[in-house]
Formats: C-alpha cells, sequence, structure tokens
C-alpha cells in the first residue's frame, strides 16, 4: 500500500510538473574544446619524480595546457548538465611503467574528469567548484581546484613508485569545456511559411481543387503558415536535422478526391519533406498512409546566429517527388510529374 501510494505521488508530480522540468532535454554534442590547465604544483611534483605527462591520440600538450576535441556525447544545454566525451589519450610515464588515460570523459559533477585506466572506468579528479553557463547554441562547464581521488592516487602510485608518493587531493589543476551540439532541441515557437507556386496552385485551380488550411496551419492567399513543434532538432548550421510543423493542408477537389498533407517535416539532411498523407474517400483510396517524403526540399542558404540561436532558411525550393506526384496524379487526374515546383519554404527556429 505504501509503495502504491509512493507511485502515485511521483506520477502527480510529474503531471504538474512543466514539460521543462518533468524530462531534461539532452541534445548530442558535435564539437569543442576541453582544456586541462595543469597546476605548477604539480608538474613540480612530475619533474621531481622524473615523471612525464605526454598528449597522444589527438590530444595536444603546450605548457601547461593540454588540450581535448569533444567528439560526442549529450547535454541538457539549457542547464548545462551532462557528459562530455573526448578525443585524445594522456600518458605519465616513468622508468617504473606509464599509465595512460583513455576514453577521457568530463561529466557536469563535483567528480568531473573520468578516464579508462587500466580496464576500468576511473574518477581521476574532483573539483572544489563547478559552474555552467550558456555560450551561444552551446554550453560552457568549468571545475575548479581539481585534485587527485583517492583511487587515482592509488593506481598512480602502484604503477609507477616515484620517490614522493601521489596523495589523495593532490593539487591537479582545472578545466574548462566549451561543447557544442551536433543537434540542438528547437522551441516550439514560430511558423514554417509555405508559398505556392502560381503555376502549381493554377493547375489545380483548373481541376477544381481548393487548398485550405487544418487548423493551427492559417493562409492569406497562396501563402500557408504552420507552427513549428515539437520534437524539431537541427544543426547550427542547418547542414541537418528535421523541423516538424503542426496543422495540415488540405486538397480538396469539388465532387471529387480529398486530400490531407498532416505534419509537414523538413529534414535538411536528407532534403526532402515528408508527411503523413491521408487519401479520400476510402474506399476506392486508401485513406491515411504513414508519414513518407511527398516532396523534395532543394538546399538553400541558412542564416545561423549563435548569440539569439536563430537558424533560418528563406526560400527553400519545394519539388514533387515520385511519391507526390503519384499521389496528386491518382487524386485529381494525371498531368502531376516529378520534378514540378509546388513552392518555397522559408522558416526562422529558435534552439533552446
Amino acid at each position: 500500500m505504501r509503495r502504491a501510494k509512493a507511485a502515485l505521488l511521483c506520477l502527480a508530480v510529474l503531471l504538474v510538473l512543466p514539460a521543462s522540468q518533468a524530462s531534461a532535454k539532452n541534445d548530442p554534442l558535435g564539437s569543442g574544446t576541453t582544456k586541462l590547465t595543469l597546476d605548477q604544483g604539480f608538474l613540480s611534483f612530475l619533474a621531481q619524480n622524473d615523471l612525464a605527462l605526454k598528449a597522444r591520440a589527438g590530444a595536444k600538450r603546450g605548457g601547461k595546457t593540454i588540450a581535448l576535441p569533444i567528439t560526442g556525447g549529450t547535454m541538457d544545454l539549457v542547464k548545462g548538465r551532462g557528459e562530455i566525451a573526448q578525443e585524445g589519450t594522456l600518458v605519465i610515464e616513468g622508468a617504473k611503467g606509464a599509465v595512460p588515460l583513455r576514453r577521457i570523459t568530463i561529466q557536469t559533477k563535483k567528480t568531473p574528469l573520468i578516464a579508462k585506466v587500466g580496464g576500468s572506468q576511473l574518477k581521476v579528479a574532483s573539483a572544489g567548484k563547478i559552474s555552467s553557463k550558456r555560450a551561444g547554441f552551446g554550453s560552457s562547464f568549468s571545475a575548479q581546484k581539481l585534485v587527485l581521488t583517492a583511487k587515482a592516487a592509488t593506481r598512480l602510485q602502484k604503477k609507477l613508485r616515484p620517490k614522493e608518493p601521489f596523495t589523495q587531493g593532490q593539487a591537479l589543476g582545472s578545466l574548462t569545456t566549451n561543447a557544442q551540439p551536433e543537434l540542438i532541441t528547437i522551441a516550439e515557437q514560430g511558423r514554417v511559411t509555405l508559398d505556392f507556386d502560381p503555376a502549381f496552385a493554377s493547375k489545380l485551380d483548373s481541376r477544381f481543387v481548393s487548398l485550405n488550411p487544418i487548423f493551427p496551419a492559417e493562409h492569406t492567399g497562396a501563402t500557408f503558415t504552420m507552427p513549428i513543434a515539437p520534437g524539431s532538432m537541427l544543426a547550427p548550421d542547418g547542414s541537418q536535422g528535421t523541423l516538424r510543423s503542426s496543422g495540415a493542408i488540405e486538397a480538396l477537389q469539388l465532387h471529387g478526391a480529398q486530400l490531407f498533407w498532416y505534419e509537414i517535416w523538413l529534414d535538411l539532411g536528407a532534403h526532402q519533406a515528408s508527411s503523413e498523407v491521408e487519401f479520400l474517400p476510402s474506399p476506392p483510396h486508401p485513406g491515411k498512409l504513414e508519414r513518407a517524403p511527398v516532396f523534395d526540399l532543394a538546399p538553400a542558404p541558412v542564416a545561423s546566429a549563435p548569440k539569439p540561436r536563430t537558424i533560418s532558411v528563406q526560400g527553400a525550393q519545394l519539388t514533387l517527388n515520385a511519391t507526390g506526384a503519384q499521389e496528386l496524379s491518382e487524386a485529381f487526374g494525371k498531368g502531376f510529374a516529378v520534378g514540378e515546383s509546388v513552392g518555397a519554404v522559408s522558416f526562422s527556429a529558435v534552439g533552446e
């Protein structure tokens, strides 16, 4: 009974929380750099014990600073929380052996520096102070007053056996990381605009077919707009990702067929626009179909602004693919062709 009450209480809390609190939005990371600045006392300790710290396999060292390229991981960019994967290996070596630190990972926690040492993942250092802040499309994280953990000190001591021992709490330095997303979650604001090609609209009109918006889609003449919907994710440079719209556009023939394009998705990487199509009346037509590409989306210049986190496309040409042309020909008569211009798509999306 107590367990049941506890479960119900948790469910109630989740239901009343705003969506941003009820579930984290972790975006995949694609680039950036982590910089590890070594404490001068730690460098002196290494020198006095005839030990060297070397950067390999993509990591680079310049004096006190080691640069590690970011290759992956995920972050809630709004809250600055996540796990960041690094390229590169750090090796501490001496006359009696070497300890490589591989698969280096930064976690936005009080124990931020993780690495594979030997056959297991090891918490290498803990921090006296951590902080994070938004940095354009990405997020920066800082960990100050890094010190060796007990397990890291024991592992280094056992393998390297220096004259002076490695110790728990030994000052290591500090780190900063600037992580940039591969894809960023798009806020539910703004609208996608579709300006139908006058020739395409005229062809439909000649066959007594009207184009109509289904709420929350709207139109003024041949210009239709649809709200940006949840589930949209784009690369900051607009090279990939999918923008989802809500609402639908209806093509209705007088005394004839009815075709709906629901929730048009713009795939910027595949250069396609897909939709759930409903083809009525059913029978003889198939009714509602699974989402599939019905238009080709031509590449268009992308305007990307990191500070306001906006990704904008203006006038990307939309043309019929084989599926779209076939469906229109079956619904409203032959004559719709692959590559035929449908219109132009524009949007200005805001990253969260």
